[in-house]
């Protein structure tokens, strides 16, 4: 049997300098640590790939590039990357992957364009012309879209899902879900996608509130997915 590509990612969320630890083990995290710290504790548990929130940036406070250091994973870097001068700061981090806000159109064309697969595209999958921006973007160059949906309830679950299934069958690029896993269940509804063009979900309060471990998200999909399919640094 054929093994689709599917990554995924751990949010490791920063506030003013500091980021929730991975649980040792089941149940709740209580700890939080430096940057450097979270990101290992999830490299400990075979994360290759993270996906680090600058939530001081998304608030409108100064951004904490200075804390972001590799500690033997990717990462995809996330806060709020629309011009040239919060480009070149997020790609100085080092991060393999920078998301970038797609809304200012002629910004963000010229800026896949330049950097390709170092870049992914962020989409709200709610707003009404996230079609039509996507299929923009990627006759720009957009090597990869990561979708979230900001509904408060129900997110990609039952009539949501279908949103993001339209998105995938629209677009020949990688398409990434970002968040709305509860449980385990969810992450199994997601995998059905993987076909369409799914090929990475992002985990994040799930995996701190104690819902599942990042070893029975992996083992969930183990026998048909390669989990390790980017791979990790070289």
């Amino acid at each position: 049997m054929a093994m689709y590509p599917l990554a995924l990612l751990p949010v490791v969320t920063i506030v003013e300098g500091h980021a929730r630890l991975a649980p040792a083990g089941y149940g709740e995290s209580t700890q939080t640590g430096t940057v450097a710290q979270a990101i290992a504790s999830w490299v400990h548990q075979g994360a290759a790939w993270i996906h680090v929130v600058d939530q001081d940036a998304v608030d409108g406070k100064p951004a904490n590039h200075r804390h972001i250091v590799s500690s033997g994973a990717h990462l995809q870097y996330s806060g709020v990357v629309h011009d040239d001068a919060t480009l070149a700061d997020a790609l100085a981090t080092g991060a393999s992957r920078v998301v970038i806000d797609g809304t200012d159109r002629d910004w963000a064309a010229v800026a896949v364009q330049a950097h390709g697969d170092r870049l992914a595209v962020g989409l709200d999958i709610r707003q009404p012309d996230a079609f039509e921006l996507g299929a923009e973007l990627e006759h720009a160059g957009c090597q990869r879209f990561v979708v979230t949906d900001v509904a408060h309830a129900h997110h990609w679950k039952h009539g949501d899902r279908h949103l993001l299934a339209e998105f995938c069958d629209m677009t020949r690029r990688p398409v990434m879900a970002r968040g709305g896993i509860g449980h385990l269940g969810d992450l199994h509804a997601l995998h059905e996608l993987v076909p369409n063009g799914l090929d990475g979900i992002i985990l994040d309060d799930a995996l701190y509130d104690g819902a599942f471990t990042y070893a029975e998200a992996v083992a969930a999909g183990a026998d048909r997915f390669d989990m390790f399919f980017w791979g990790p640094p070289q």
